[in-house]
């Protein structure tokens, strides 16, 4: 490890664990001889059983379930700089896992820290299932609206088949609205180009869900294409949407079977008024025969008694 590294544990470390404690911990550390292993000494017992120590982020393993997968470069840069400048300021979330530790959330933290050369971060440790390794990486992401519309709805969906919830029951562990959780996972309906831009911010969760009013995947295609080329709003796609679906709804019906129409004419010879056949699977059907008044409707009875 570079001797360059600093140490850099965070000033809410104090406001987390007590006063108390971290005194302990550091006359701890002043009197025990350095370990021969990497550093990973429990500075403090949490309530709920876990211990708060140090790690050097180097070697923490990555969580392989963790539902964020796109990090902004610039935005991890900015938060180097502000961790080298006043240091991690809330623990990532680990577990052990045989020799070493697994990351269960807080990967920015962990990239920021070894790009800030840090050779020790904070970090809480917790027995954690594998089951549950999903669900809290992804709570902690929501919870800090870090995730993009996609890595949120993926997770969702991951969260559903993992232990086979329902919706309504995700939106109870995640703590949102049932109909947020449906619209977020109506977005991998989206063509997987279309989930890119998304992901990549190119287009806003507002223009995702105006593209999925277009009724084929190369439609949305084309119009997420038009939004970045042209700029255009969620207002200005959301009224090519409702355009669109007029124009299908006035479009040319397709040609009718010609013996259908024939019968159809037979009959208005016959019955002297507008007649529809109306064919239905498994050679059934319908009927209607219009009258305007109820002269006529006798003449029609008539007809029919005779």
């Amino acid at each position: 490890m570079a001797s360059a590294k600093r140490k850099g544990l965070g000033k809410g470390l104090g406001a987390l664990i007590g006063s108390n404690a971290m005194d302990n911990a550091s006359a701890t550390r002043s009197t025990d001889p350095a370990p021969a292993a990497p550093p990973s000494p429990a500075l403090a017992a949490l309530s709920d059983g876990a211990q708060l120590i140090e790690l050097d982020p180097t070697e923490i393993r990555p969580n392989p379930k963790q539902p964020r997968h796109i990090f902004n470069e610039e935005a991890l840069q900015e938060l180097a700089a502000s961790i080298e400048r006043d240091g991690v300021q809330e623990p990532v979330l680990v577990r052990k896992a045989g020799d070493h530790y697994e990351l269960i959330s807080g990967e920015r933290r962990v990239r920021a820290s070894v790009m800030a050369n840090l050779s020790l971060i904070p970090a809480v440790c917790r027995e954690v299932s594998d089951r549950d390794m999903l669900k809290l990486g992804l709570i902690e992401n929501i919870q800090r609206e870090d995730l993009n519309a996609i890595e949120m709805a993926q997770g969702y969906q991951d969260l559903m088949e993992e232990f086979g919830w329902t919706q309504e029951e995700v939106s109870k562990e995640v703590g949102k609205k049932r109909a947020t959780v449906t619209n977020m996972l109506r977005l991998l309906n989206l063509p997987e180009v279309v989930q890119e831009q998304v992901a990549d911010g190119s287009l806003s969760m507002g223009h995702a869900r105006a593209i999925l009013a277009f009724p084929t995947a190369s439609a949305q295609v084309t119009i997420a294409r038009k939004i970045i080329a042209q700029g255009l709003s969620v207002r200005q796609v959301e009224k090519l949407a409702t355009a669109s679906k007029a124009e299908r709804n006035t479009a040319a019906p397709a040609p009718r079977d010609p013996n259908i129409a024939q019968l159809e004419d037979d009959l208005r010879q016959a019955l002297g008024t507008k007649v529809q056949l109306k064919a239905q699977q498994g050679g059934k059907g319908k009927i209607e025969i219009e009258y305007y008044n109820l002269d006529e409707l006798e003449r029609l009875l008539s007809l029919f008694r005779s």
